[in-house]
């Protein structure tokens, strides 16, 4: 465990800049988006939410959750075969111990987005409050009512999937997590054709847990239980058998590619 730990932490290291400028470029156009969305005649009065949702952010949010994923580690299969790789390649561990510090590092920064959204999200509930008062003031003459925070978190159908309120909710988010983060490391371990593979891969696996999610959702809001149960008996196998094909593959990618 102490290996996996420190390789971990070196995968870190090598990370850290392009994902700090990542989050950075991710806070600031969320923040440009907002406030241009805030200013629009037609939101007037809208509030985040409707802001958030105008302005396309959930989409900008699973596409930085994803390439923080990518961040994590050297490519192995490098053409060019980096001295980065080569290192990771060369190291007195098993590569199962390997693949569990990669998968690790892409789960510890694909959560530290989720929470930088959530962050961001009740930051800029102030400024876009802000922009919408002015806007009301230049328009009607007089200020709109206070909007609510929480009311805004309840809207947001992103926030809501970031803030597990039951167990069910927890589960399939830390599933999500982790088997986003394990077939992100698949992506950077193949190359050519199988690497298109495990895009493919990836995809569906995305589908089917957005699809968990979402029914969830409706399960907790309008109460479809039979909605909930076909799509868990339709997605879970389907999601297994990718997710548990994808961990072979992934250590099979590791061990031919290791220097003889």
């Amino acid at each position: 465990m102490r290996q996996i730990l420190s390789l971990a932490g070196w995968n870190w290291r090598l990370a850290r800049r392009a994902y700090g400028i990542l989050c950075a470029a991710f806070a600031a156009e969320q923040l440009a988006v907002l406030l241009w969305q805030a200013s629009r005649p037609q939101m007037l009065g809208m509030g985040l939410a409707a802001c958030y949702e105008e302005g396309m952010q959930l989409w900008v949010f699973l596409l930085v959750f994803l390439l923080a994923g990518l961040l994590a580690g050297p490519a192995v299969n490098d053409w060019k075969r980096s001295k980065c790789s080569y290192t990771w390649l060369t190291l007195p561990m098993p590569p199962a111990a390997r693949l569990a510090a990669q998968v690790l590092t892409a789960a510890v920064l694909q959560l530290g987005v989720a929470a930088l959204q959530v962050v961001l999200y009740i930051i800029y509930f102030f400024p876009v409050q802000a922009m919408d008062s002015a806007r009301s003031l230049e328009k009607l003459g007089a200020a709109m009512p206070a909007q609510s925070l929480y009311e805004q978190v309840l809207l947001s159908d992103s926030i809501y999937w970031l803030l597990p309120r039951n167990p069910l909710q927890l589960a399939l988010l830390v599933v999500t997590l982790l088997a986003a983060a394990l077939l992100l490391t698949c992506v950077r371990l193949h190359r050519g054709w199988r690497r298109g593979a495990a895009v493919v891969i990836g995809a569906v696996c995305g589908v089917c847990c957005l699809t968990l999610l979402r029914s969830e959702q409706y399960y907790i809001q309008f109460g479809f239980n039979e909605s909930l149960g076909r799509d868990l008996s339709r997605t879970v196998p389907v999601l297994v058998v990718l997710v548990v094909f994808s961990l072979w593959w992934a250590l099979r990618a590791i061990r031919r590619a290791e220097p003889a």
